[in-house]
């Protein structure tokens, strides 16, 4: 009888062992097929291409490990909302806080497209919160600045709500416009507000650190952002506020990115490093294109993620 019992329990978990190999050959099988379109798409971008590639993936992700508060509000504008993922089990010692803004040439996005970003790093220990800000043409610049100022107004004035997190190590993520946002408040120090806890930048895939490109026939929707008189557009340039508060900086870029972020992101660096005489952190994210840059979190392999949390950690440590 215990013959069979063992014998049994024996072929239950070699069942299950080949249903796990089998799926995991099938997802390697979709991450294989998704590399392979992203390299023949080359920079292309197609917002629901890509979004039809991932979300499979996004769906089989297990997020049982993160608690998620959805539309919670840090301003009156039906934009000015954001999501909070933290782990289900709270941390022995607060979290670093990683505020995410997404992209979307300054006249489109949600935050709802990016869960993946929220899911990945709050399974990593990172109180994560994924924010929209007020678009173009009806806000204009530096409308995306002053709403991320107001993220972490509210984050310092409530951090009983947000318990996982230490609001005094707070991490700026920004995407193609969102990090325009962000360079924005990190160098321009008149819209930063006191005691803002900021304490490192991740800069991935930036479209108008330098507003020069605007004379050149740039993307139509960033003049619904940045406008149409160049008289103005110079002192929109970050590039030229670097002086100061000197907060830490990780500058990426995708490989199949569009020439004019990859421009964005070597002047930036190249700026930076005139500035400290020593590099900032860089990485250029292979094998991705723009959206794939993000939209991998969570669902392919970590060819950005596992850099950022190195980044984070280091950092904040320092400040301890």
């Amino acid at each position: 009888m215990k013959t069979a019992c063992y014998g049994l329990i024996i072929f239950l978990m070699t069942l299950n062992c080949f249903a796990q190999t089998n799926e995991t050959a099938i997802t390697e099988k979709i991450r294989a097929q998704i590399r392979a379109q992203i390299q023949e798409d080359g920079s292309v971008i197609n917002i629901v291409k890509s979004l039809k590639r991932f979300e499979p993936l996004w769906q089989a992700a297990d997020n049982s490990t993160v608690k998620v508060s959805r539309n919670l509000k840090y301003g009156p504008d039906q934009k000015q909302g954001f999501d909070l993922y933290q782990p289900v089990v709270m941390p022995d010692t607060p979290s670093p806080i990683l505020i995410f803004l997404h992209g979307g040439s300054f006249v489109a996005g949600d935050k709802a497209m990016y869960a993946n970003v929220g899911y990945y790093f709050a399974k990593a220990g990172i109180t994560s919160i994924i924010m929209t800000y007020r678009l173009a043409p009806e806000f204009k610049w530096p409308s995306g600045t002053l709403d991320l100022a107001l993220q972490i107004k509210w984050l310092r004035d409530h951090p009983q709500q947000v318990k996982s997190g230490d609001v005094s190590k707070i991490f700026l993520f920004g995407h193609s416009a969102g990090a325009q946002h962000v360079a924005s408040y990190i160098f321009e120090e008149q819209y930063q507000i006191k005691n803002d806890g900021v304490v490192g930048a991740i800069l991935a895939s930036g479209s108008v650190y330098d507003t020069a490109i605007l004379k050149n026939d740039a993307d139509p929707q960033y003049y619904d952002y940045f406008g149409r008189d160049p008289a103005k557009w110079q002192d929109m340039s970050v590039l030229d506020k670097l002086d100061g508060r000197k907060i830490p900086v990780f500058v990426a870029s995708a490989q199949y990115d569009k020439d004019n972020f990859q421009y964005q992101a070597a002047t930036m660096i190249a700026a930076l490093y005139k500035r400290d005489k020593t590099m900032p952190m860089v990485k250029q994210v292979l094998d991705n294109n723009h959206l794939s840059e993000v939209f991998h979190f969570n669902a392919i392999d970590d060819t950005f993620g596992p850099d950022i949390l190195k980044f984070i950690r280091s950092k904040s440590i320092s400040v301890r």
